[in-house]
C-alpha cells in the first residue's frame, strides 16, 4: 500500500511500498554494475593492460558517480520538487545528464564500448526496459505515477525490451542485415523519446497536458530520481552505441 504524501513538498507524491523501492535500487545497480562490467570487458583484452582497463572503468564510474550523486542529493535536499518556475529545476538536471549521456556516447569511451563488445549484447542490452515498464505499472497500481506512463496508457517502451532481447538472440546465433538492426534503433529511440515527451506532459508544469492524478512528481524525489537520470540515460546511451556500431561496421565493410 502506498503511503501518505510527504508534507511541505510541493506537489509531493505517493510513497511507494518499501519492497517496491528496493526493486528499484535493485534494477538501477544491476544497469549500472552491467555498464561498469561492460566497460571493463571491452577493448582488447588480449594486449591491453589491467592498469588500463582499470582506468577506463573508473572513468565510467566517475561519471556515474556524478550522475547519481547529484540527482540523489538535489532530490533530497528537495530542489527538484519545486514546479512553479519553468523550467522546473528537473527538466534542467535532466538535461544536464542528458549531455553527459551522450557526450560519453560520442566520445573515446563510447567508441571503445561500441567497438568492443558484440552487436548483440549492444541490443540485448536493452531488455532492461522490460523490468522498468513492470516498475512503472507497480507505481501505477500503488497511485504514486499516472496511467499514461505506463503500458496500460501510453507508453509502449516494453516492446524496445522485449524486442531487444528477441533481435539480440537472434544475432548471437548469426547475421542480420544491417537494415534491420537499424531500423530497430531507431524504433526503440523514438519509444524512448515517447515516453519523456509523456513524463515532461505529465509534470504539474505549463506544460501540462494529461490531466490523470497524480502528477508526474515522484521523479523528483529520492530513489525514483534515478529513473529520468540512469535508467533513461542507460536506454539512450545503448541506443548511441549501436548508431556508432553499425556505423564502423559499415566504414570497416567498405574498404
Amino acid at each position: 500500500m502506498a503511503s501518505a504524501p510527504k508534507a511541505g513538498l510541493p506537489y509531493a507524491g505517493m510513497h511507494p511500498s518499501t519492497l517496491l523501492t528496493w526493486s528499484f535500487l535493485a534494477l538501477v545497480g544491476g544497469v549500472c554494475l552491467a555498464f561498469l562490467g561492460a566497460t571493463w570487458r571491452s577493448g582488447d583484452a588480449a594486449a591491453e593492460r589491467p592498469v588500463v582497463r582499470a582506468r577506463w572503468t573508473a572513468w565510467a564510474a566517475g561519471a556515474l558517480a556524478v550522475a547519481t550523486g547529484a540527482s540523489i542529493g538535489l532530490a533530497s535536499a528537495g530542489v527538484l520538487s519545486e514546479f512553479s518556475t519553468f523550467p522546473p529545476p528537473m527538466m534542467r538536471l535532466v538535461a544536464a545528464v542528458t549531455v553527459l549521456t551522450v557526450v560519453l556516447a560520442t566520445g573515446r569511451l563510447g567508441a571503445r564500448l561500441a567497438c568492443g563488445l558484440p552487436l548483440a549484447g549492444l541490443v540485448a542490452f536493452q531488455g532492461f526496459r522490460v523490468l522498468v515498464e513492470l516498475v512503472l505499472f507497480a507505481l501505477y497500481r500503488e497511485g504514486a505515477l499516472p496511467v499514461q506512463m505506463t503500458f496500460e496508457g501510453l507508453n509502449f517502451d516494453v516492446v524496445s525490451g522485449l524486442s531487444a532481447l528477441a533481435l539480440g538472440a537472434i544475432l548471437w546465433r548469426g547475421r542480420v542485415p544491417r537494415g534491420c538492426v537499424l531500423a530497430w534503433n531507431v524504433v526503440g529511440l523514438a519509444l524512448l523519446v515517447n515516453i519523456v515527451v509523456i513524463a515532461v506532459l505529465s509534470m504539474p508544469t505549463r506544460l501540462r497536458f494529461f490531466a490523470a492524478e497524480p502528477p508526474n512528481v515522484l521523479v523528483a524525489e529520492p530513489p525514483f530520481v534515478l529513473l529520468p537520470t540512469v535508467l533513461v540515460q542507460a536506454a539512450l546511451f545503448g541506443h548511441l552505441l549501436v548508431l556508432r556500431r553499425l556505423r564502423f561496421d559499415a566504414r570497416a565493410k567498405a574498404r
